[in-house]
């Protein structure tokens, strides 16, 4: 139920005048680094509980293995990939905020 309730706030409607309008989520942005910046804060917002699932997802391997080297094997690498996939998806949110920052101050 919970999960419901966080999906139903993100709808953004508007009703005025018995007519339903959606709002715009990312705001009114008038330079491309301020978009890009709240695209990539949007990214961030739902790869972080990805990033979460499949670090669950490697612990089960691990759990599940039971001692089998080739299990462990799947379990360490599903888990080196998460970990990069999180250091990538931080990565990104640093690279462009160092860029934004460059390109307002030329």
């Amino acid at each position: 139920m919970y999960m419901l309730n966080i999906f139903a706030q993100q709808v953004f409607a508007d009703v005025t005048d018995g007519t339903a309008q959606f709002g715009n989520p990312l705001g009114k942005t008038t330079e491309f680094s301020a978009l890009i910046a709240k695209v990539l804060h949007a990214v961030v917002q739902i790869g972080i509980p990805v990033l979460v699932i499949f670090i669950v997802i490697a612990g089960f391997k691990f759990v599940t293995a039971q001692g089998s080297e080739k299990g462990i094997t799947e379990a360490k690498d599903a888990f080196k990939w998460a970990v990069i996939g999180g250091a990538v998806l931080l990565g990104a949110q640093i690279i462009a905020d160092v860029i934004a920052n460059t390109v307002d101050k030329l």
